[in-house]
């Protein structure tokens, strides 16, 4: 389980999900905006993910709900995440795709779903180093654009990285000899 206190966990499962309750359930009206008190068997609604996670793993039982899988994370965007992983907009989808898509495959179980994921989020990555090394210039500006957040936090990680390789490169510290080296010098007295 991430830091209780991480903000980007936080701000991940606010996404809003579809659930539909399997049968009546007491106190819950309010979550559509009822007036009554009981949540009627076969209601949809939106509600954010963290809220449902609370709602199926509640100490005192759980709710039979059933949580739908996100548009986002349908058929039509994993097809394109296995055809072409790097020209699919996360940002659009959703912000937080990735660590969204860790908090939901805890609590679903859909093992195509997680290797989409995973596969989709390799193929990225290492097309993000790879801007990483051109200095973020203006080629890598659209590419930028479709990253989600946990792939722009990489992206700026490996900006810093190639800058302190490229900057300890320019530093005269001289050639790196052997030990070899070195003594043959020490013994020709130079």
């Amino acid at each position: 389980m991430e830091d209780y206190y991480d903000i980007d966990s936080i701000l991940a499962e606010d996404q809003n999900v579809k659930c539909v309750f399997q049968r009546d359930v007491p106190g819950l009206s309010w979550l559509e905006g009822g007036h009554g008190d009981t949540l009627r068997a076969g209601s949809r609604i939106d509600i954010p993910f963290w809220m449902a996670r609370e709602i199926v793993d509640h100490p005192e039982g759980t709710v039979p709900m059933d949580i739908e899988t996100p548009e986002f994370f349908g058929p039509k965007v994993r097809n394109g995440l296995r055809a072409e992983a790097t020209v699919v907009d996360l940002t659009k989808l959703c912000p937080s795709f990735f660590r969204f898509g860790i908090h939901f495959l805890q609590l679903m179980d859909d093992p195509q779903l997680a290797k989409v994921l995973e596969e989709a989020f390799k193929v990225r990555l290492q097309l993000t180093m790879d801007h990483t090394q051109s200095g973020g210039n203006n080629n890598s500006t659209e590419y930028l654009s479709r990253l989600d957040d946990t792939e722009r936090e990489l992206y700026k990680a490996g900006l810093e990285s190639s800058a302190s390789v490229h900057q300890w490169n320019q530093q005269s510290f001289g050639r790196i000899r052997s030990a070899s080296e070195i003594l043959l010098k020490r013994k020709l007295g130079a």
